[in-house]
């Protein structure tokens, strides 16, 4: 019965961003997925937020197994000083043998590991062909264990179509993101560094921010989307006061992201992302901050009701 299905609580790794199953981080070659999936792993070590997205608190470890030449040199290289020797990296096993992928997945359980990045899938597949659907359900497959059996997230890097339309999206990826539970696309490198990152998952919609990507830092640019109508003064004033004080969205103040997704349904913008924007300048501008994991009254706020 329906009535009896267990619902899915497990937490997300990092708010919104990495799901506890699949997810997929796909862009064209050096647009940054495995500079981003750095960060993603030194965030979770470190028990710091990403791009203003909580982390699932705890003891993470990471496995990564690369395909490309020198990658265990570059992952070194890039994430020694903030890996805190809890980054193991793995030779690739470059066969479709079942039970050669169970035992890994069996050990990295035994290692007590909390993510494992791939990177990347067509280096899995070596000379099968992706465009063909049954050959990648070969291929996830082998990863389904790790992520279903023995509950180790797993983080996907492929690479994304040809041409400019692509938008970030993985080649062959009706397969792919069909088997995918939260989507991450990077596309549209300028030439100043800004590129565009696209999150997408069933639980937490869509959201799109412009990043500029470094191996030291991710800088998120300020939307120029702007609300329904652009709010100053004392209004912006209000905003935040019924932000606060709005019943219908106080289970979403739980970080800039949540206030975003609630300034969204209040209306005050047109999503989420620009939401999250309209949330980080009410925090420069003081009436909001957030306090024990929850977005709460700025010290201009309070200064107001002293």
């Amino acid at each position: 019965m329906i009535d009896d299905i267990e619902l899915e609580t497990e937490p997300w790794l990092i708010e919104g961003m990495v799901c506890p199953w699949l997810t997929l981080l796909s862009g064209q070659p050096k647009h940054g997925k495995t500079i981003l999936a750095g960060h993603i792993a030194t965030a979770l070590i470190n028990n710091q937020p990403l791009m203003g997205k909580k982390v699932k608190p705890g003891e993470h470890r990471i496995a990564w197994m690369g395909y490309d030449g020198g990658w265990k040199t570059e992952i070194g290289d890039r994430l020694k000083s903030k890996a805190n020797n809890k980054i193991a990296t793995y030779a690739p096993i470059r066969t479709i043998d079942e039970n050669l992928w169970r035992e890994f997945a069996f050990e990295l359980k035994k290692d007590g590991t909390t993510l494992f990045i791939l990177d990347h899938l067509y280096g899995m597949a070596g000379t099968i062909g992706l465009n063909d659907a049954n050959n990648f359900a070969l291929l996830a497959n082998l990863l389904r264990p790790i992520y279903e059996e023995h509950k180790i997230p797993v983080l996907v890097l492929a690479q994304a179509g040809k041409g400019e339309f692509s938008n970030g999206r993985a080649a062959h990826s009706v397969a792919l993101e069909g088997e995918a539970r939260c989507l991450l696309r990077l596309y549209e490198k300028r030439s100043h560094g800004y590129r565009k990152l696209d999150i997408s998952s069933n639980t937490n919609g869509e959201e799109r921010i412009a990043i500029r990507l470094t191996p030291e830092q991710i800088e998120i640019k300020e939307t120029k989307e702007k609300a329904p109508r652009e709010v100053k003064g004392r209004e912006t004033i209000e905003v935040a006061k019924n932000l606060l004080s709005n019943q219908l969205v106080k289970d979403e103040l739980n970080s800039w992201s949540g206030a975003g997704r609630a300034l969204a349904k209040l209306g005050y913008s047109r999503n989420p992302s620009a939401g999250r924007s309209m949330a980080i300048r009410l925090r420069e501008q003081g009436f909001l901050k957030e306090e024990a994991g929850k977005i709460v009254k700025g010290e201009s706020l309070l200064s107001m009701s002293a």
